[in-house]
Protein backbone atom coordinates (compact mmCIF):
# COMPACT_ATOMS: atom_id res chain seq x y z
CA UNK A 1 0.00 0.00 0.00
CA UNK A 2 0.97 3.57 -0.93
CA UNK A 3 1.12 6.33 1.55
CA UNK A 4 -1.43 7.63 -0.25
CA UNK A 5 -4.11 4.59 0.59
CA UNK A 6 -2.34 4.79 4.03
CA UNK A 7 -3.35 8.25 4.46
CA UNK A 8 -6.71 7.37 3.76
CA UNK A 9 -7.09 4.65 5.85
CA UNK A 10 -5.59 6.90 8.53
CA UNK A 11 -8.23 9.93 8.42
CA UNK A 12 -10.90 6.76 8.08
CA UNK A 13 -9.84 6.10 11.32
CA UNK A 14 -9.80 9.77 12.86
CA UNK A 15 -13.00 11.64 11.24
CA UNK A 16 -11.99 14.47 13.52
CA UNK A 17 -9.11 15.61 10.84
CA UNK A 18 -11.97 15.97 7.58
CA UNK A 19 -13.39 18.98 10.53
CA UNK A 20 -9.86 20.57 10.93
CA UNK A 21 -10.25 20.79 6.91
CA UNK A 22 -13.40 22.31 6.80
CA UNK A 23 -12.48 25.00 9.45
CA UNK A 24 -9.55 25.70 7.15
CA UNK A 25 -7.30 26.16 9.87
CA UNK A 26 -5.28 23.24 7.73
CA UNK A 27 -5.42 21.72 4.08
CA UNK A 28 -5.28 18.12 3.17
CA UNK A 29 -1.62 19.08 1.88
CA UNK A 30 -0.79 19.81 5.13
CA UNK A 31 -1.82 16.38 7.03
CA UNK A 32 -0.52 14.49 4.95
CA UNK A 33 2.57 16.16 4.49
CA UNK A 34 2.59 15.90 8.59
CA UNK A 35 1.41 12.01 7.56
CA UNK A 36 4.47 11.45 5.11
CA UNK A 37 7.16 12.85 7.76
CA UNK A 38 5.60 11.21 10.76
CA UNK A 39 3.42 8.29 9.93
CA UNK A 40 0.47 7.89 12.11
CA UNK A 41 1.85 8.36 15.69
CA UNK A 42 -0.25 9.18 18.04
CA UNK A 43 1.90 11.43 20.13
CA UNK A 44 1.88 14.17 16.83
CA UNK A 45 -2.24 13.77 16.51
CA UNK A 46 -3.10 14.61 19.40
CA UNK A 47 -2.81 18.22 19.74
CA UNK A 48 -4.80 18.17 15.83
CA UNK A 49 -7.17 15.20 17.49
CA UNK A 50 -8.02 17.81 20.32
CA UNK A 51 -8.14 20.88 18.24
CA UNK A 52 -10.89 19.04 16.18
CA UNK A 53 -12.96 17.31 18.43
CA UNK A 54 -13.88 20.74 20.28
CA UNK A 55 -16.69 19.13 21.47
CA UNK A 56 -18.85 20.40 18.50
CA UNK A 57 -22.04 18.93 17.46
CA UNK A 58 -24.62 19.80 14.71
CA UNK A 59 -26.68 22.33 17.20
CA UNK A 60 -23.35 24.70 17.73
CA UNK A 61 -22.72 25.10 13.87
CA UNK A 62 -26.36 26.23 13.61
CA UNK A 63 -26.31 28.46 16.21
CA UNK A 64 -23.23 29.68 14.68
CA UNK A 65 -24.82 30.66 11.49
CA UNK A 66 -27.57 32.61 13.06
CA UNK A 67 -25.11 34.32 14.64
CA UNK A 68 -23.48 35.26 11.58
CA UNK A 69 -27.18 36.22 10.20
CA UNK A 70 -27.66 38.29 13.24
CA UNK A 71 -24.37 39.93 12.84
CA UNK A 72 -24.98 40.94 9.56
CA UNK A 73 -28.85 42.26 9.65
CA UNK A 74 -27.65 44.35 12.67
CA UNK A 75 -25.35 46.33 10.33
CA UNK A 76 -28.06 46.87 7.70
CA UNK A 77 -29.31 50.37 7.77
CA UNK A 78 -33.45 49.79 7.29
CA UNK A 79 -33.75 53.66 5.92
CA UNK A 80 -30.83 53.31 3.67
CA UNK A 81 -32.46 50.47 1.90
CA UNK A 82 -35.49 52.36 1.80
CA UNK A 83 -34.23 54.92 0.32
CA UNK A 84 -32.40 52.27 -2.68
CA UNK A 85 -35.70 51.04 -3.13
CA UNK A 86 -37.41 54.30 -3.60
CA UNK A 87 -34.98 55.49 -5.42
CA UNK A 88 -35.25 52.79 -8.05
CA UNK A 89 -38.69 52.71 -8.36
CA UNK A 90 -38.60 56.11 -9.56
CA UNK A 91 -35.70 55.69 -11.80
CA UNK A 92 -38.25 52.22 -13.02
CA UNK A 93 -41.20 54.54 -13.60
CA UNK A 94 -39.34 57.15 -15.23
CA UNK A 95 -37.43 54.64 -17.49
CA UNK A 96 -41.25 53.12 -18.06
CA UNK A 97 -42.41 56.59 -19.22
CA UNK A 98 -39.57 57.22 -21.60
CA UNK A 99 -39.87 54.21 -23.58
CA UNK A 100 -43.43 53.72 -23.60
CA UNK A 101 -43.71 50.84 -21.26
CA UNK A 102 -46.04 52.07 -18.37
CA UNK A 103 -49.60 53.06 -18.54
CA UNK A 104 -49.13 56.79 -19.26
CA UNK A 105 -47.00 55.75 -22.49
CA UNK A 106 -49.56 53.57 -23.93
CA UNK A 107 -51.92 56.32 -23.80
CA UNK A 108 -49.93 58.14 -25.42
CA UNK A 109 -48.97 55.69 -28.01
CA UNK A 110 -52.55 54.42 -28.96
CA UNK A 111 -53.08 57.29 -30.80
CA UNK A 112 -56.73 59.30 -31.32
CA UNK A 113 -60.06 57.45 -29.12
CA UNK A 114 -62.47 58.63 -32.00
CA UNK A 115 -61.41 57.25 -35.37
CA UNK A 116 -61.86 60.91 -37.93
CA UNK A 117 -62.78 60.98 -41.36
CA UNK A 118 -59.61 61.43 -43.31
CA UNK A 119 -60.76 64.69 -45.50
CA UNK A 120 -61.68 66.10 -41.93
CA UNK A 121 -58.41 67.92 -40.82
CA UNK A 122 -58.81 71.04 -38.64
CA UNK A 123 -61.94 70.12 -37.85
CA UNK A 124 -63.45 72.00 -40.57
Amino acid sequence: MNKKEEFKDFVSRHPDLINIVRDKSHSWQDLFEVYDLYGNDESLWEKYLKNASGNKTVSDDKMNSLGELTRLFKNVNIDNVQKYIDTAQKAISVIQELTGGGAAGAALSKGPSVSRPINKIFED
